[in-house]
This record gives C-alpha cells, sequence and structure tokens, in this order.
C-alpha cells in the first residue's frame, strides 16, 4: 500500500489532545494542504482562520455555550443538538476538546459551491495533519450556530468577513491516544 493510502486508512478523528502546542512549520504546511484542495470553478473563495491564543480559544468555548444556551429545542432538533444544549448549561463546559488549536474554515455565502469546497480543504487538512503525527477532529458547532449577533461579534473578532459563513473548524494538536477504527460498513458497490 503506498504512503497517501496508508495515511487515508490510518487516519482517525481526535478528540483527547496533549498539551502541546502545534508546531508553526507544521501549521503552515496544513493550511497549505488546505489551499491546495480543489475548489469549484478555481475559485479558492475560502478563508482559513487558525488560532492558537488561549484567551481567544477560551472566547470561542465560550461564545459556543453562550450561543447554544440561546437555542429553543423544537420537535425538529436533532438529539446531537439536544444533548449541546444540555451540555451548555454547565459552567464548565468544553466545546473544543481541549485542543491547542482551532482552525475555522469559512467561504463566500453567495459561492453556490461553498460548503464543498470547504469539506475539500478540511479533508486536506485533516490528512495533512495525520501525516504530520498531529490528529484532528471535524467539529460542527460554530457553524450550526444561530447567526446572532454574539456569533458574528466572534466572528468579526476573528476577522472573518461580514460575506462568509464558517462551513467548518477544525479541533487540531498532538492526540493523546489514537481510537480504533470502527468497523467499515458494506458502502460499496459496483457496477460492471
Amino acid at each position: 500500500m503506498n504512503a497517501v493510502l496508508k495515511n487515508i486508512i490510518t487516519r482517525r478523528s481526535i478528540r483527547s489532545f496533549q498539551d502541546k502546542q502545534v508546531l508553526a512549520e507544521d501549521l503552515d504546511l496544513i493550511l497549505l494542504a488546505g489551499s491546495y484542495a480543489p475548489s469549484g470553478r478555481g475559485l479558492q473563495s475560502w478563508k482559513f482562520t487558525a488560532v492558537q491564543n488561549p484567551q481567544v480559544l477560551g472566547k470561542i468555548n465560550e461564545t459556543i455555550r453562550l450561543a447554544l444556551r440561546e437555542v429553543t429545542p423544537g420537535p425538529e432538533t436533532h438529539p446531537y443538538v439536544v444533548r449541546l444544549i444540555e451540555k451548555a448549561k454547565r459552567e464548565d463546559s468544553e466545546f473544543l476538546f481541549h485542543a491547542p488549536t482551532y482552525l475555522i474554515v469559512s467561504n463566500e455565502v453567495k459561492n453556490v459551491n461553498s460548503m464543498a469546497d470547504s469539506a475539500l480543504a478540511l479533508g486536506n487538512m485533516m490528512l495533512a495533519a495525520h501525516s504530520l503525527g498531529l490528529g484532528s477532529c471535524w467539529l460542527n458547532h460554530l457553524p450550526n450556530l444561530p447567526p446572532t449577533q454574539r456569533v458574528r461579534s466572534l466572528l468579526t473578532e476573528l476577522n472573518i468577513p461580514e460575506t462568509h459563513k464558517v462551513f467548518g473548524t477544525l479541533a487540531l494538536g498532538y492526540p493523546k491516544d489514537t481510537p480504533r477504527a470502527a468497523e467499515r460498513k458494506d458502502v460499496i458497490h459496483i457496477i460492471r
């Protein structure tokens, strides 16, 4: 098996990180890998925001917590979101898995390919991180929050343009452990 396929097959979502910051040169390579993802019509309209400052990470976590507390669950609310709302009631709730680095991928709202483009960039960054001995986990807390003034103020503070929406985020750091892969489901169908 070649190195690229081995990297894809051995990557796992990591939710427990060592108390050690990601090296600047590794972060640069991960972001570069994201920038080389395909994008519809080659627009590359995304923006990658990397946060390593502990105070800013704390503010992001607190904004997510407070914004979730403002959500009123209804009959259509996904059970996972209901659990997050309950979790947000605790003052010590942690939504970034104590990751030392948090990556935010935003993209132009008017670009019809924004979600796909952002997902491809995030996938590239996750694979690049794994190849460098780092772990990552895609987090949807921030992207799925209602666009309240609290959330927009945070995005403005992070220099994310008003014309952008957050499509995905990554917790990033050195893994404490590596979970086993779930057994693969029978999802492959070939018509020859």
